[in-house]
This record gives C-alpha cells, sequence and structure tokens, in this order.
C-alpha cells in the first residue's frame, strides 16, 4: 500500500515559513541563534584572501582604500561628539523607562585604540606597503546578546594546519590581546540603537612567510558563543587566506 504524504495547504506553508525566519520557541533567526553568528574581516574582499604585492602598489591600495572609507565613523572627534565615554568592564544595559522608542546611547570606539593598525599617521598604509599588513575582526551585530556573566570576550588567531602556523609568523593585536569589552553590549538593535559603533579588534601581522599561501583562523571566545560546532564552520570564528608576495 502506497501512503501518500498529506499535501500542506499555502496557509501551513507560509507558516512555516514564518517560523523558520523567526521562531519564538528556540529563539532562532533564519535557523541559527544569536549565539551561532560569526565573524566578518577588513579589509572586504571576493573569497576572503588578502594577497598583497608589495612592490606594487595597486595590489594593496584598494585595500588601503577600503580601509580608510571602512574606519571613518570610528575617528576620536566623531566618536566624541556622537557616543559616550563609558566604564569598561561591564554591561551598558539600558532599561526602556516605559517608552518603547527610548534612543539607546552607544561608548566610544576610538580609532586611536587599533595602535599601529589606526592608521593615524602612518606612511606604511596599515603595513600593507611594507608587508605587514593589519587585518580587522568584527563580530556581527547581535541584538541582545551578553557574552557571560561580566565575562570580557576576546579574539585569538592561528594557522589552520601546522605548516601555516610556520609560515605565519608573529602577529600583535590591538586592542591588547584581542579584548573586546562587556560596555559594547547589549546591541538593541539598529532602529533603537542608531549611533552604535561595533567594536573592532586589528591583527597586525610582522613576519608572514613571503610568496606562501598561509591559511588563518581567527576565533571569538566567550562563554555563550560556541566556536567547536562542525556544523556550521562559520559561528564565533572566520578564515581567511594570507599572501605577502616579495620579489
Amino acid at each position: 500500500m502506497v501512503i501518500q504524504k498529506e499535501k500542506k495547504s499555502c496557509g501551513q506553508v507560509v507558516e512555516e515559513w514564518k517560523e523558520f525566519v523567526w521562531n519564538p520557541r528556540t529563539h532562532q533567526f533564519m535557523g541559527r541563534t544569536g549565539t551561532s553568528w560569526g565573524l566578518m574581516i577588513r579589509p572586504k574582499t571576493e573569497n576572503l584572501d588578502v594577497i598583497v604585492n608589495v612592490s606594487d602598489t595597486e595590489s594593496w591600495d584598494q585595500h588601503v582604500q577600503k580601509l580608510n572609507k571602512f574606519l571613518e565613523p570610528y575617528n576620536d572627534s566623531i566618536q566624541a561628539q556622537k557616543n559616550d565615554v563609558c566604564r569598561p568592564g561591564r554591561y551598558y544595559e539600558q532599561p526602556d523607562n516605559g517608552v518603547l522608542n527610548y534612543p539607546k546611547r552607544a561608548c566610544q570606539f576610538n580609532r586611536t585604540q587599533l595602535g599601529n593598525c589606526s592608521g593615524i599617521g602612518d606612511s606604511t598604509h596599515y603595513g600593507y606597503s611594507t608587508g605587514q599588513p593589519c587585518v580587522f575582526i568584527k563580530m556581527n551585530r547581535v541584538i541582545n546578546f551578553y557574552a557571560g556573566a561580566n565575562q570580557s570576550m576576546n579574539v585569538t588567531c592561528a594557522g589552520k594546519r601546522d605548516e601555516d602556523a610556520e609560515n605565519l609568523g608573529n602577529f600583535v593585536m590591538f586592542p591588547a590581546n584581542g579584548n573586546i569589552d562587556l560596555m559594547y553590549f547589549p546591541y538593541y538593535g539598529k532602529k533603537f540603537h542608531v549611533n552604535y559603533t561595533q567594536p573592532l579588534v586589528a591583527v597586525k601581522f610582522l613576519n608572514v612567510t613571503p610568496n606562501v599561501e598561509v591559511n588563518v583562523e581567527c576565533r571569538i571566545n566567550a562563554a555563550n558563543i560556541a566556536t567547536d560546532d562542525e556544523r556550521d564552520k562559520f559561528a564565533g570564528r572566520v578564515a581567511f587566506k594570507l599572501r605577502i608576495n616579495k620579489t
């Protein structure tokens, strides 16, 4: 006997689609929870490949121009005008006070916090002209995300395989140790958190083995973000290829 599946009505299909987009029971958006969102890198490249030919200005100038534009909102003067100086080490919680659209303030993330990757007074163009490029890491915006009970977060980077680790060489991170302070959370959404500035971590690669493709993976370490789920290779991490060509 052939058992025929019951054909779903148009209304059922629509309801299932709506639940996929936002599931109120599991708090999943498009099948993912807030803790499963990943990281992004800048400069933004088509295939997550950061390739630099040190002697060829055209090969890295596009990266520099993208970074100039990307970091402009982080200028200290702009941050001072729009955002608050916050107390580090604790969440910047802002109750609605009975007003649904109560505007949320944001904490300053100043460009100078990026140290040698800030691009301020930098004749090396974020290190791209000398083969010591800066790559910027940022986490996707997640509404009402908390890292954990008063636990700070940090970003760590490493070569994906043993040979990658060897060829990656040394690097430094800004802010120190790749720290992301709790004061930048929670995020209340674009509608309410108009001037919100995402915190960044800059990684300056100092002595990558030249003329070799190096696979790099950066992860965010936080109590509420799982980075070891092989079913979701973008959860709390980002992988990219780095190549410094020298003649």
